[in-house]
């Protein structure tokens, strides 16, 4: 089968793009917001519970995604995807209108399950849309939607439930819409280099291991943000802190000035002082809620901008491993948010008895602390970003016909060419995954000299002289240059 090779237009960022992804985050951190405002609070008169069920319901979800688009990228192309996130909204919607009118608990988690599945999804194709802002533009487009999302929540609070009910049902679609453009390429062509576990063994470096620090301060963090949202509610709708707005523009302001991109330390550095100064003022008493609501709302909101400017940034320098990055990182967030909503609720039982709450707010900040300095060395985000190994621009090998071909295709047209054996391709194949001689002499069952022996073999019919050329020749596809 003959190869040819295919390319993206890969130019700057327009304005275009740029508007396109900074309202689409909006439009999908607001939907957040509104999920939590608006939906949950029509849910609970039905059925307590069902915000529980639902999170859960996402949790697993865009865990499986992640691993599964771990290893089958091609299930998840950008038709797939657009799909998914119009099918669940419109199975959530009806569902959930449906269960409300209706008072059945069993239909409305369904659809409470299909709306929360519906945005994590759509958070997850505007995330890979952003795939190709610069890297200060990606920061001003985290730290900007962040900001429009958040001064949206006082609009939202003037609104009819009803309305606040049809903008979260709407939101996730119109922001996958509105950026499908941009990510179209990449989740077509996210698996040109064969799957993230087959580039994680042959380049370790490009991809980042799902229990890297950074997924644990995600999951950490987003228990913070869960707390926000149920501390102090009243009638399980979350506390609004208008005072949050002000920090939030102060730091819009500073990355608009600069020339060079935003830094992530300084995003976490300052979440991490606002949560634990929030946290602190809680163990005062109901006199500081307010305050303390205010000061925990920034730390979230600085770790959101965060979380999102981290994501799309790994998936900047790694396009292959982008959704399930993506994906994952949202899982993390997923369980966070969940286990701090109920520990918020928690603590708002012990506000008629004050050292039991300030005695449970100091083993969170000792909690938040130790991790910190535990995990001191390990917490340098910009040399994280800096030590992923950017792999060659997205190229998707094709055949005659198109259709991109996946690793094994291209390993066994290079065999063929080449005139390996079948033993000799069976080999190949290990060694185009990045195994090494050991591995394959223990898999095959045959001596250590046997294997070297067809490795050497494999060397001189393929014109490579190393591990690492045979590699890069099979994630060329290039089988006319033997």
């Amino acid at each position: 089968m003959a190869l040819s090779f295919t390319a993206p237009h890969t130019g700057l960022c327009d304005k275009a793009r740029f508007t396109a992804c900074l309202i689409a985050l909006a439009l999908s951190i607001a939907a957040y917001w509104l999920l939590n405002w608006c939906a949950f609070p029509l849910f609970d008169d039905v059925w307590r519970w069902t915000r529980e069920a639902s999170a859960i319901a996402s949790g697993i979800t865009l865990t499986a995604v992640a691993l599964l688009s771990y290893w089958r990228p091609h299930w998840f192309q950008s038709r797939f995807m657009m799909g998914a996130i119009g099918a669940t909204a419109l199975a959530g919607a009806a569902s959930c209108g449906a269960g409300i009118l209706l008072s059945q608990s069993a239909i409305l988690i369904v659809g409470a399950s299909a709306a929360t599945v519906a945005a994590g999804l759509s958070n997850i194709v505007v995330g890979i849309s952003c795939i190709g802002l610069s890297m200060r533009q990606l920061g001003l487009c985290a730290t900007g939607a962040y900001g429009l999302a958040y001064a949206s929540r006082g609009m939202f609070a003037l609104l009819p439930g009803s309305i606040n009910f049809a903008l979260f049902c709407i939101a996730p679609v119109a922001a996958a819409v509105l950026v499908a453009r941009f990510a179209r390429p990449v989740l077509n062509q996210q698996y040109a280099h064969g799957t993230p576990a087959e580039v994680a063994l042959t380049a370790p470096a490009s991809v980042l291991p799902f229990g890297h620090q950074f997924f644990l301060a995600l999951l950490l963090f987003r228990f913070i943000y869960g707390f926000t949202l149920t501390f102090g509610e009243t009638d399980r709708t979350p506390v609004l802190a208008v005072g949050a707005l002000l920090p939030f523009a102060v730091v819009l302001a500073i990355a608009a000035a600069r020339r060079k991109a935003l830094s992530p330390e300084s995003l976490f550095q300052l979440s991490i002082l606002f949560s634990v100064a929030g946290f602190l003022i809680v163990s005062i008493g109901e006199d500081g809620h307010r305050a303390a609501s205010v000061l925990l709302s920034c730390g979230t909101g600085f770790f959101e901008m965060f979380m999102y400017y981290m994501l799309i940034a790994l998936g900047t320098k790694n396009p292959v491993a982008a959704l399930p990055m993506l994906a994952w990182g949202n899982a993390m967030a997923s369980w966070g948010t969940l286990l701090g909503a109920n520990f918020g609720r928690l603590a708002n039982s012990f506000a008629s008895r004050p050292a039991l709450l300030a005695a449970t707010v100091a083993l969170v900040i000792f909690c938040i602390v130790a991790y910190i300095l535990l995990a001191r060395k390990e917490l340098d985000f910009t040399a994280t970003l800096r030590g992923i190994t950017p792999v060659s621009p997205l190229v998707t090998v094709q055949g005659t016909d198109g259709s991109a071909l996946s690793l094994e295709e291209r390993c066994r047209d290079m065999s063929e060419a080449c005139g390996l054996t079948a033993r000799e391709a069976e080999v190949f194949g290990y060694l185009a995954r990045g195994r090494n001689v050991r591995f394959i002499e223990e898999e095959l069952v045959v001596s250590y000299n046997t294997v070297k022996t067809h490795v050497s073999h494999i060397y001189a019919k393929l014109g490579v002289h190393s591990h690492q050329e045979l590699i890069d020749l099979v994630e060329q596809g290039d089988a006319s240059r033997t």
